[in-house]
């Protein structure tokens, strides 16, 4: 018979102690929710300007707008004189010591919310940022975090003249894959592709799965050649490499598409992923395991790799 009698132990204090705790503030809308920021070091700052520790790319927010900073006994937050001010819990203030769960408005569309979080909550706020902005196959961003990154970064490169490619990969005949060696396989080599090109990517591009065995990558303010190349990389990559699948090894090719934003002719992301996505479709029909691409500059001839 079986024995569920509750084993006699001595009980550990999972919780920590509130000298172990840190502090962060965490994206509670706005761009990139879910988003966490650790306050370390003496200070950061909070601002349009890119070197800010939390840039926000809004223009109600002003360059540089607010400045965190930690003393060995409290964190406050000081508004720089910006243009629409800064926002404590609903309030505008000039300086302010944080306390825990302070909602903090920077312009009109970011809340952060201010916290001090011991190791077990810190490790549950990323479990749900991961759950919202993660694939959970392969562990790189969704599409809908893509989108949300995408509309921030067009908008950034329209307003400051500054190129922005984007690249659509779709692996070569994938559903024969699939249909040879079954759909758990299939899974496993999508997950050592996006492994791969993780590895192969530059650290400041944004990489994601868009769907069943598309993914795209951003690349702010890289232009055309730059992309070409970095596509050229990749694709050699992964043409080169040995997939493995339990006992059996696979090879695989990938095509690609790329759209480069450097003047006014994409007016919307949408346009820019479209035309990534013909580049896609032509290197397909032109036979596969290639880089099609175009530039939106009004350049009248396609140019093919």
């Amino acid at each position: 018979m079986h024995d569920d009698k509750t084993i006699r132990r001595d009980t550990v204090d999972l919780t920590e102690s509130k000298e172990t705790r840190k502090a962060n503030l965490v994206v509670l809308a706005g761009q990139d929710i879910g988003r966490k920021y650790d306050v370390e070091g003496e200070e950061m700052f909070i601002g349009r300007n890119e070197i800010c520790e939390i840039f926000i790319d809004d223009e109600d927010v002003s360059r540089t707008h607010a400045k965190i900073a930690a003393t060995s006994e409290y964190v406050y937050i000081e508004d720089l004189g910006s243009t629409n001010g800064t926002l404590i819990n609903g309030e505008k203030i000039k300086r302010h010591q944080l306390e825990d769960g302070d909602r903090i408005q920077v312009g009109n569309i970011t809340v952060l919310k201010f916290n001090y979080v011991d190791e077990i909550e810190e490790s549950f706020n990323e479990q749900l940022y991961n759950a919202a902005n993660k694939d959970f196959l392969t562990q790189v961003y969704n599409k809908k975090y893509f989108i949300d990154r995408l509309k921030m970064e067009f908008s950034y490169s329209r307003r400051h003249g500054a190129p922005l490619s984007l690249m659509i990969f779709d692996i070569d005949f994938f559903k024969k894959i699939n249909d040879t060696h079954g759909h758990l396989a299939g899974d496993a080599l999508l997950k050592q592709f996006a492994d791969i090109i993780e590895q192969t990517k530059r650290q400041e591009d944004l990489f994601a799965r868009y769907g069943g065995e598309e993914f795209m990558l951003l690349l702010r303010d890289t232009d055309l050649e730059t992309s070409i190349s970095i596509a050229e990389k990749i694709r050699k990559k992964i043409a080169t490499t040995t997939f493995h699948i339990e006992q059996n090894t696979v090879s695989m090719t990938v095509s690609i598409g790329v759209s480069v934003l450097v003047g006014e002719g994409c007016k919307t992301y949408k346009e820019l992923i479209e035309s990534a996505d013909q580049q896609l479709y032509k290197a397909k029909e032109k036979g596969r395991n290639r880089v099609c691409y175009i530039s939106d500059s009004k350049e009248p001839d396609l140019k093919v790799v």
